[in-house]
């Protein structure tokens, strides 16, 4: 029960952080991935989870492989341009990994997401993408 509380307790402050981020804003400047919006330390996280659920598919690279779509480069900046992350976050939750569609837990889908923003050389910044879709639906994705 504590353990589970004092998770729930951090991700509240995640969003609590973010939400003074993104609300300290002013109407005209948006929030985009180029505004280090992970850290460092979550990306190399991501990497970690990267590497046993979704290099099979995505490649080493994060290529793609076959029908498997790219999450680097042109093609996948150009796929998710405009969209939010939390569009990102919310497709990649239900639907990977391929094998086990569903079965990622919320960190570490954020956790893997840090990873694609950093492979797509997107600063890292000081606090972590949170892992919850609502504050992510602030954060547009845009070409750099």
């Amino acid at each position: 029960m504590r353990a589970r509380l004092g998770c729930q307790l951090t991700t509240l402050v995640a969003i609590l952080l973010l939400q003074s981020l993104l609300f300290g804003q002013t109407a005209s400047q948006k929030v985009s991935v180029k505004d280090g919006v992970f850290t460092a330390e979550q990306a190399e996280r991501g990497n970690a989870i990267y590497q046993s659920k979704c290099v099979m598919c995505h490649g080493n690279a994060l290529e793609g492989r076959g029908l498997n779509s790219p999450l680097a480069g042109a093609a996948f900046l150009n796929k998710w341009d405009g969209q939010t992350v939390s569009d990102l976050f919310m497709k990649t939750i239900v639907m990977m990994p391929a094998m086990d569609p569903g079965t990622m837990k919320p960190k570490e889908t954020a956790d893997v997401i840090a990873y694609i923003l950093s492979v797509n050389k997107f600063p890292a910044g000081k606090t972590e993408l949170p892992s919850v879709p609502q504050p992510l639906e602030m954060i547009r994705i845009v070409k750099p």
